[in-house]
């Protein structure tokens, strides 16, 4: 590490105690009524100096320090926590609120321990089944050992969804979908923009939603930012979509709004109809009545 990653070091340290890691979150909206099944959460760090960073400005400094696991169990904990919130302030209303999904890392999935950690996650916060989605990237996936499968299975017997995200960026994608028990398939942007391009690019895409139907998983695009390719995955059957034309990763206050039925953010809105035509139109979210 440079010099100046190594005097993040001591503030990444304190981060854990004094608030400064934060989790946001990302809706995932049904793309035949609106409403918000899922949300996805993403971890911030607010830093004293240099503002809000993504995972990539910092992570590679905490694997660095040694530290990477400790975030990857703070981010789960923290997940945990919010979804139980999320069903507490909904209790005694028709509100079910969204399935959270958390991407787990392959240090954590490898674990011979996680499935434990989960179980008494769920367990000590009283989480309804359902209520918390793990997902995987391809890449952690296909390096994890040769019983992934049983795994998944086992993590998904105690209560957790399970998905795998940014579908189509490793070798082994259309096997996945054979193989591992899944209940969500979240796909690329990568593949989002061949749509655009061109109609085998289009062809691809429908077959990846067909296929993954087959194996009964739910299936959200990832990246959505205009309403004409929102149009173009309702007309292939794609379930949902996440992305900037309905809403970027909002902190948890705007969170709960949004998992307890209140739409999106208003100051959400004011941002989209001051961007660009066609790049971040609104689209209205209503009640989650169903978890995904």
């Amino acid at each position: 590490m440079t010099a100046l990653e190594l005097n993040l070091v001591p503030a990444l340290c304190a981060a854990f105690d004094d608030g400064s890691l934060q989790l946001h979150y990302q809706p995932e909206v049904d793309l035949r009524n609106g409403s918000v099944p899922g949300m996805e959460a993403f971890l911030r760090w607010q830093h004293p100096e240099r503002g809000l960073l993504c995972p990539s400005q910092f992570m590679p400094v905490a694997a660095a320090a040694g530290l990477a696991e400790q975030v990857g169990n703070w981010v789960l904990r923290t997940a945990v926590a919010e979804a139980r919130t999320w069903h507490e302030m909904a209790s005694g209303t028709m509100i079910r609120p969204p399935r959270l999904w958390v991407n787990i890392s392959a240090d954590q999935l490898t674990r011979p321990d996680f499935p434990v950690e989960v179980e008494r996650l769920a367990h000590d916060r009283a989480l309804p089944p359902g209520a918390l989605g793990l997902e995987f990237t391809e890449q952690t996936l296909g390096l994890a050992h040769i019983g992934i499968p049983q795994l998944l299975a086992r993590l998904r017997s105690l209560g957790p969804a399970v998905g795998v995200d940014g579908f189509g960026t490793w070798y082994a994608s259309l096997s996945t979908l054979d193989v591992l028990p899944l209940d969500m398939v979240k796909i690329d942007g990568r593949f989002l923009r061949a749509m655009q391009r061109d109609l085998e690019g289009e062809a691809v895409l429908a077959s990846i939603i067909a296929l993954a139907h087959r194996r009964r998983m739910i299936v959200t695009a990832e990246g959505v930012d205009s309403t004409v390719t929102a149009s173009r995955l309702a007309a292939m059957n794609c379930d949902r979509g996440a992305g900037r034309l309905f809403c970027p990763p909002v902190p948890t206050d705007d969170a709960r709004m949004i998992a307890l039925g209140r739409g999106r953010p208003q100051r959400s809105r004011q941002r989209s109809r001051s961007a660009p035509a066609g790049a971040t139109a609104t689209v209205p979210m209503r009640t989650a009545a169903t978890a995904g």
